[in-house]
């Protein structure tokens, strides 16, 4: 499975960094109590808890081209828990312009008021890293990668059974 917690580890640290310097004060993550009396974890919090944000590094269209329904899906999550916590800032933070680009034309007029979309463009290199990283990931959803283990497991599967 691949290793995503780059994503989580040195793309949010970053974004939390950029908002700091935005904003004048620290940001971290933390869980929130929703209007409806649950809790969700947030990606960016501000020190004062007045600005909430979620943060997303989902790449643009998928490797075979298509608009990628899962992250935008992902996306609309995270809106919908914005749009459930008191804030005077609620954020979706997407670091792909690409994507950002695809997301605004999708939920061109669904957006909860009070919510900005916002794009925050990576550093070359850690862009190039979560590129990577989704790459990889995406690569064993494929199906070309999924019939490539079936048959490697099939083959260990079967040698064990000769071998018995």
């Amino acid at each position: 499975m691949a290793d995503t917690s780059y994503l989580r580890r040195e793309v949010e640290s970053h974004v939390r960094a950029e908002l700091a310097v935005q904003h004048g004060q620290p940001f971290s993550s933390q869980f929130l109590k929703l209007r409806t009396g649950g809790r969700h974890e947030f990606d960016a919090v501000s020190a004062d808890g007045q600005i909430v944000a979620g943060i997303k590094a989902a790449s643009g269209l998928t490797a075979g081209g298509r608009i990628p329904s899962g992250k935008i899906n992902s996306s609309l999550a995270e809106l919908y828990y914005l749009s459930l916590v008191e804030a005077r800032m609620r954020l979706l933070v997407l670091t792909n312009p690409e994507f950002h680009e695809i997301f605004l034309k999708k939920t061109s007029g669904a957006i909860a008021d009070g919510i900005a979309v916002v794009c925050m463009p990576l550093p070359e290199a850690m862009q190039a890293e979560v590129d990577a990283v989704v790459r990889r990931a995406s690569d064993e959803v494929s199906p070309a990668v999924a019939e490539k283990i079936v048959a490697s497991e099939v083959e260990e599967a079967t040698s064990e059974l000769l071998d018995e």
